[in-house]
């Protein structure tokens, strides 16, 4: 038996998250509302304005607004002492109701400069519509003409710059220094430019205050109308993993039961499920508001991940009737199989038994009642009145029918939003829950000959002995040799699992080539010393693959041949190995803590006795999880572009930001990441819901590798994520915090 090293690390991960649709804003330091036309520049808090301007319709009928010409600008004494650190106001929230009457010309919001002897501080392009200055870039959206907007400039300098328009973050820029540009004196200009660039604007509100306001506390206030903008996150979100606590939530309020349940294994190895008895149901506090013009909420999207045991029942899938003493508002139809009701007909497509299926419901009384199964629209019916049939209260029964149209039913997952989400969210939500993949800890495709090494997630990999670049299974996909004796160091980031110290369970992808047959080759090596056999080998006997305790696979490799290779593992149940997404190897599992076993470091292609010929490899992916077939049958072969693999808001290249080791972390975790082509980066630390608890400025940064370390200070036990923006783009990782 193979001697293990030791394992000291376990995991225990607690859950605290509480999520507000809205925060509470703080009272403004200045506010000024233009509805007098007798005394336009009256404060409703705070000093009156000083300036020129006329008045003008604003975006409401009791909401006027004042237009100031070009060349003109008011005068705001916002009485704020200095703060952040310096002697000028370094921190402040400047909310301006704008509207423009033509686009293509430049418009100015502010200038701290008294003597408006200087460029302006915030602008609207004229090339571009967008908004911004030099020093912090432009926002990727832009302004239409004779449209009122609620612009807040959120300003912390030392550590960030940030605009909003109606709730949503346009611009998140790089914090300039204390004092320095954006620090306010004793008074601001509004709508001032030196040299012309501050076309005819119109303003219907302008607020201060005086700290930095946050995304929830922007989304709270709303456009320029008043109205609150919705968020467009999950408010709910219910997994039933937990046999013991099958009603937890992970967003939002525990469910409550009516009736029986019981834990039963979900779509995938890794995702339970709940089963709800016939007269049985859970009540959801949705923790939505009322919307959609109405007193109830009218707009909404709810997902609901289901399993029937058999056909040929009535099932029911919500009920917004809290007394359920009506029929319920979504269904299974006994008769045909398919999902809908009388009043929105039904589905043309059926559902069949002891299959998953992920189904989002998206709802805006007054235009529309969609549903979706799997990612594809199976029913399209019409809007029901506002306030009328699938409008909410503050609850909502799930399962529940006042007739016994109820029959029992699975459900792994359940998700609410207070808005209907577009036919792309769905999508991305994931059109199967059995086959939906999810985040890689790591990921390597060698594609970078000056740098074999590198991570496209994850940390680089080391390396003993010498390796090549060559080429891969298709254009444009390079791969790595590996010759006999070298091997590749992997730090997976993954820590221990499955009931043990060590990683128990986990799915390693090799997408590998050999060149000869009638070798050895070895794959993979879990003691970091390399002074034991490999753990999964080709046979130089028969070309087949595996080991002596798995035995080996009735097929066999062919040289020259591009394979995927996954190996799934979950050690006290099974061992398998699926090649370009057929299962090839169905072996026994061994001992927890046994072999296969992982420490923190896993060698690949190594072997201690010269069983480890010279092999290609062009990709090599990890998981913290044992994928199931579907899964491997979706990533396919070493050719397959993957799609569906979960990330966390990720856009940019990947490679910028690796994973944090250690992560699960009490003190302190580092996150290495690499800058490809100078400027500013920052990095934001956010809870579950997306709500930032955190600002890193970093500055300027050249080319290069550098790390960045996050300590746990005020963070409680729970999952958080790290976002980093660059240059580049903007990545997401996710970490746990364990106290």
């Amino acid at each position: 038996m193979k001697k293990r090293l030791p394992w000291l690390f376990g995991l225990l991960i607690v859950l605290f998250v509480n999520f507000t649709a809205s925060a509470q804003v703080p009272e403004r330091k200045g506010w000024w509302k233009f509805d007098d036309a007798a005394n336009l520049l009256k404060a409703d808090i705070g000093t009156a304005l000083t300036g020129d301007g006329t008045p003008v319709e604003g975006p409401t009928a009791n909401n006027k607004a004042i237009q100031v010409a070009l060349g003109s600008y008011l005068t705001m004494n916002h009485g704020i002492a200095a703060n952040g650190g310096g002697t000028t106001v370094n921190e402040y929230t400047l909310q301006i109701d704008f509207s423009v009457p033509e686009t293509g010309k430049w418009y100015s919001f502010f200038q701290t400069d008294l003597t408006n002897e200087s460029d302006a501080e915030l602008f609207i392009k004229n090339s571009s519509n967008s908004i911004g200055v030099g020093d912090v870039g432009y926002t990727s959206k832009v302004v239409a003409a004779n449209t009122w907007y609620r612009m807040l400039v959120s300003v912390k300098n030392g550590e960030f710059f940030k605009v909003y328009i109606d709730g949503a973050l346009w611009l998140d820029g790089t914090g300039q220094a204390v004092d320095g540009r954006f620090g306010l004196l004793s008074s601001l200009l509004i709508f001032a430019d030196n040299d012309g660039d501050d076309a005819t604007i119109n303003c219907s509100e302008l607020g201060i205050w005086d700290l930095a306001l946050d995304a929830d506390q922007a989304a709270a206030l709303g456009g320029a109308n008043n109205a609150r903008v919705p968020v467009r996150t999950k408010l709910g979100w219910w997994k039933f993993d937990d046999p013991a606590n099958l009603l937890k939530a992970e967003i939002g309020s525990p469910l409550v039961l009516t009736g029986t349940q019981e834990s039963i294994a979900g779509p995938t190895i890794t995702n339970k499920a709940t089963k709800i008895g016939l007269g049985s149901y859970l009540e959801m506090t949705d923790g939505l508001i009322a919307n959609g013009g109405g007193t109830m909420v009218n707009e909404y999207s709810i997902q609901l991940d289901f399993s029937i045991p058999e056909t040929g029942k009535w099932y029911s899938f919500i009920q917004t009737d809290l007394t359920n003493t009506s029929d319920a508002d979504l269904f299974i139809n006994k008769n045909f199989n398919t999902i809908g009701t009388a009043t929105t007909n039904y589905s043309t497509n059926t559902v069949s038994a002891n299959t998953w299926y992920r189904m989002v419901i998206t709802v805006k009384n007054g235009e529309f009642f969609k549903v979706y199964v799997n990612g594809e629209l199976w029913l399209n019916g019409a809007g029901q009145p506002v306030d009328g049939r699938w409008a909410l209260a503050d609850k909502l029964l799930l399962f529940a029918d006042n007739d016994g149209d109820d029959s029992p039913i699975l459900c792994s997952e359940a998700a609410i939003w207070e808005v209907a989400l577009t036919e792309a969210e769905v999508l991305a939500l994931g059109t199967d829950p059995t086959a939906n993949i999810p985040e890689r800890m790591g990921l390597w495709k060698f594609d970078d000959p000056s740098n074999l090494m590198k991570a496209d997630a994850g940390l680089d990999l080391g390396e003993t002995g010498p390796n090549s670049s060559v080429a891969g299974p298709v254009s444009g996909n390079g791969a790595i040799e590996v010759p006999l004796g070298s091997f590749l160091t992997m730090k997976h980031g993954s820590y221990g699992n499955g009931g043990g110290l060590m990683v128990n369970e986990y799915t390693l992808q090799i997408d590998f080539s050999v060149p000869a047959l009638a070798t050895w080759y070895t794959f993979f090596q879990t003691d970091p010393t390399n002074g034991s056999d490999g753990d999964l080998f080709v046979s130089k006997n028969t070309n087949a693959i595996g080991t002596q305790q798995t035995s080996y696979t009735s097929k066999t490799v062919t040289a020259n041949t591009w394979y995927r290779m996954l190996v799934t593992v979950k050690n006290g149940e099974f061992f398998k190995v699926y090649m370009n997404g057929e299962l090839w190897l169905d072996g026994a599992g061994q001992a927890i803590d046994d072999r296969f076993a992982l420490a923190d470091v896993l060698l690949l292609f190594a072997d201690n006795d010269g069983d480890d010929g010279t092999i290609d490899c062009s990709e090599v992916a990890f998981w913290d999880v044992a994928l199931n077939p579907d899964q491997a049958a979706k990533l396919g072969n070493a050719s397959t572009v993957i799609t569906g693999i979960a990330q966390q808001n990720l856009s940019g290249n990947a490679s910028d930001l690796g994973q944090n080791y250690p992560n699960p972390f009490t003190n302190s975790t580092i996150f290495p990441y690499q800058i490809q082509k100078t400027g500013n980066v920052s990095f934001r630390v956010m809870d579950i819901a997306g709500k930032e608890l955190r600002v890193i400025n970093e500055g300027v940064l050249s080319p290069g590798k550098y790390n960045l370390e996050i300590h746990s200070n005020q963070l409680k036990n729970g999952i958080y994520f790290l976002q980093m923006k660059s240059e580049q783009g903007v990545i997401t990782r996710k970490m746990v915090v364990t106290q």
